[in-house]
């Protein structure tokens, strides 16, 4: 059952942006998957236009692991509390996002790695893993604003 929650999310976050006809979605998918690289680039040098939903969002997203960082010594279960919340934040910006085209793309490649984080997040029960996990997603979240404005 959560696989299959697990891979309605990442469909939707793939797909909610791009309101394209399903035949098309599939195609770019495979193409992206196929041909183009994975990883996040400047716009010819210059950041990326995001739309005020998303920096809303990432906003809320960056307080919650500012807030988490400073936890004292979490237990694996706050870790994947967080791993959780941080999902639902994620899905919440994906359903409000207005961004269509290359800045979409981008913004794509900085989030995946956030979503495989944050579940990998949930399932974990080792805090030292916990932690390892948790520096990365906080690197990626950080990293937003130097791709994006």
């Amino acid at each position: 059952m959560k696989k299959v929650l697990v891979l309605i999310c990442i469909t939707v976050f793939l797909f909610a942006c791009n309101q394209s006809s399903v035949s098309n979605n599939a195609e770019e998918v495979h193409h992206h998957d196929a041909s183009e690289s994975t990883e996040l680039t400047l716009n010819n040098g210059a950041k990326w236009q995001a739309d005020s939903n998303t920096n809303r969002h990432l906003a809320g997203i960056k307080t919650m692991a500012n807030m988490f960082r400073v936890a004292p010594s979490p237990t694996a279960d706050r870790y994947q509390i967080f791993g959780s919340d941080i999902q639902m934040k994620l899905d919440t910006l994906v359903r409000d996002c207005t961004l269509k085209g290359a800045p979409d793309e981008a913004l794509h490649k900085w989030m995946m790695p956030i979503l495989r984080q944050s579940r990998d997040l949930k399932k974990v029960s080792d805090t030292a893993k916990a932690r390892l996990i948790f520096d990365s997603l906080d690197n990626r979240i950080n990293i937003y604003y130097d791709y994006f404005e």
